[in-house]
């Protein structure tokens, strides 16, 4: 699996800098990842999406175990999100659940 993520774990908070993509090729090993940090405690989760620019829906689903399954019902955060992949969280209506930042 490719691996083309970075996680650091500060306090309550996983921050996740993501590559130029995120495909069936290194979502899994993501997934893999936010699955070491089940149960931790983990209040908020920030993605920071300033270099992607591609999201698969393997990728989509990567998100949406980050807000289910981690526990606690983490916060999800956005940084410096392309607009076309913003526009790919809103059709599948999660931009309910991610809080967009620009920075």
């Amino acid at each position: 699996m490719e691996k083309d993520f970075i996680t650091i774990m500060e306090g309550s908070t996983l921050n996740i800098t993501l590559g130029e993509q995120l495909t069936t090729a290194n979502a899994p090993a993501l997934m893999e990842e936010l699955n070491a940090y089940k149960g931790k405690g983990i209040e908020k989760v920030v993605f920071d999406a300033t270099k992607m620019t591609y999201i698969a829906s393997s990728g989509i689903r990567t998100i949406i175990f980050a807000k289910q399954k981690l526990g606690g019902n983490p916060s999800i955060e956005f940084i410096n999100c392309a607009a076309d992949i913003r526009g790919v969280f809103e059709m599948t209506g999660l931009q309910n659940y991610i809080t967009f930042i620009e920075k």
